[in-house]
């Protein structure tokens, strides 16, 4: 099973799961990353700078 794979399925699972353990904003900042990884696997074929750059820019964004 590759990276992107067990990435996608921690992301979905702790996101379904309803746990304590994530807080509106970290969920946010998961669900992105974790859609990054999937655009820059598909477009670039490099999931870690999607990820990096989703994540990013999520976290830019969160700073108000």
């Amino acid at each position: 099973m590759n990276k992107f794979t067990k990435v996608a399925i921690l992301s979905f699972c702790l996101m379904g799961c309803q746990t304590a353990y994530l807080t509106s904003e970290g969920e946010r900042l998961v669900g992105n990353v974790a859609s990054g990884c999937i655009f820059g696997k598909v477009f670039f074929d490099d999931c870690k700078a999607g990820a990096a750059v989703t994540g990013a820019a999520t976290i830019i964004d969160n700073q108000n």
